[in-house]
């Protein structure tokens, strides 16, 4: 049979997993955010760079002056140390769209198409950030990334040119890596902090509030399938769990209710079988009160709790109810009973068992009726039990009834007294017949039974 998860194990799962789920989507968004914050970085100091640019240009004369604009393009192509970022190409282009300055060009473009942003810078006086990454070929044949800035150059307050740049981002990314890098290793050792946290909580919660609860209500349920009506949930909760465990708490209450009045109206069948076995058979009758008195005073001795004794007098008393069953000529012979006689009435515990089996939350009636001709040895009827697998009632039982028909009168011959019985019994105490424990005991029992009579009778003499 396949291993199946637990609950808590499948809960905390799902948690784990969404917690996983969780993090990952939240650990690439937020590289995401932080990529485009650096870029965007970068671009705000190109930006602030180039206005720089317009403001020495202006300073020396006009922007639009390529004497004067390409020898600063030319200082600025690498004069980018100290920033975060490095520059490839400067252009500087005019309201036609004619390149006229440039730094580190390597093509042969003399031309703008305006009608895009180009066009844009010059007539609405805007900058033009990049809205995305482009690429250029270095001279090792890598892909380099880089964005483009263009923003206007003004004379007068008007608009004359445009100057762009090239922003080479190789540095950017490398910057992005590390930090990506370093985000990403501090984002796992929090994630798993707060999700070993967060698993030992709910786990917690979960064992105590769901699991815990669920398994009593369980076990409660076993107890209650087993017959043990009497069985009840303690969970006082006022969530689902306890509504549930108030609603197995009725189905025991109906259960136990119902069981009882069957069992009610069984054992007044009972009773009624007996009464017609005592009309049918006295000596039955009379026979099965000793044993069960027999037995409740070897019961005591070993200790047996009040419940058991009840259980054991009951079962003692109706240890023969199956001899109902058997033919009147062989129940009532006035001698000893032939083989074919004999067989028949050997079938009487299992007679009594069949009629006391419908008790069923108390077997140890028709244990009693099943087993008390079992022999410690095995070698006893019907099931041929052996030691502590017969029951510990159906081994009293076996004790007092033996006792009492040695003790007892029959039609066809007088018990034998207790001395002759009780020099049988102790040595026959290892044949196997009987458990030898109990059989001491039950012998020390009537040993002191008879001296506290002969102590009794010998006072009654002396006052005389």
């Amino acid at each position: 049979m396949p291993l199946r998860p637990t609950l808590a194990a499948r809960i905390l799962g799902a948690i784990l997993a969404c917690l996983v789920i969780f993090s990952l989507l939240v650990i690439n968004r937020t590289e995401v955010i932080l990529e485009q914050a650096l870029l965007d970085q970068a671009k705000r100091q190109a930006q602030t760079y180039l206005l720089g640019l317009e403001l020495e240009a202006a300073s020396n004369g006009s922007p639009a002056d390529p004497a004067i604009l390409q020898p600063i393009l030319e200082r600025a192509l690498h004069g980018t140390d100290q920033l975060g970022f490095a520059i490839h190409r400067l252009y500087a282009y005019d309201t036609s769209g004619h390149v006229y300055a440039a730094a580190g060009a390597d093509e042969n473009t003399p031309l703008r198409d305006l009608s895009g942003h180009y066009g844009r810078v010059l007539r609405e006086g805007t900058a033009y950030l990049g809205s995305e990454v482009e690429s250029f070929t270095d001279p090792k044949g890598r892909q380099v990334p880089k964005v483009d800035i263009i923003i206007p150059l003004r004379e007068g307050g008007r608009v004359v040119a445009g100057l762009e740049v090239e922003i080479n981002l190789e540095e950017t990314s490398v910057l992005i890596a590390q930090l990506d890098d370093g985000y990403e290793q501090e984002m796992v050792r929090l994630v798993s902090g707060a999700a070993l946290a967060l698993l030992l909580v709910v786990g917690w919660l979960v064992l105590r509030g769901l699991i815990q609860p669920i398994g009593r209500i369980a076990a409660a349920t076993s107890r209650i399938a087993e017959g043990e009506f009497t069985t009840r949930v303690e969970i006082k909760t006022q969530d689902e769990i306890g509504r549930l465990a108030g609603a197995v708490n009725r189905m025991a209450d109906s259960l136990e209710q119902l069981f009882n009045d069957q069992e009610n109206a069984y054992m007044q069948s009972l009773r009624s079988l007996a009464k017609a076995l005592e009309a049918k058979d006295a000596y039955t009758a009379r026979h099965s009160a000793r044993v069960a008195n027999f037995s409740v005073m070897l019961g005591r001795r070993l200790g047996l709790s009040e419940a058991q004794l009840r259980m054991l007098k009951q079962g003692a008393l109706m240890h023969d109810l199956g001899k109902i069953g058997i033919p009147d000529a062989i129940l009532n012979k006035a001698g000893p009973l032939d083989d074919a006689e004999y067989e028949v009435m050997r079938s009487h515990p299992e007679m009594t068992a069949a009629i006391m089996r419908p008790l069923k939350r108390f077997r140890e009636f028709a244990e009693i009726a099943a087993w008390h001709h079992e022999r410690w040895d095995g070698a006893g009827y019907p099931d041929g039990l052996q030691g502590e697998a017969i029951p510990l009632l159906a081994r009293i039982v076996s004790i007092a009834d033996t006792w009492d028909a040695m003790t007892g009168d029959r039609v066809y011959r007088k018990g034998m007294s207790v001395e002759r019985a009780l020099s049988i019994l102790e040595r026959e105490r290892d044949s196997g017949q009987w458990d030898p424990h109990l059989l001491a005991t039950f012998i020390e029992l009537i040993h002191q039974g008879q001296e506290a009579r002969e102590q009794v009778e010998g006072d009654m003499l002396l006052a005389e």
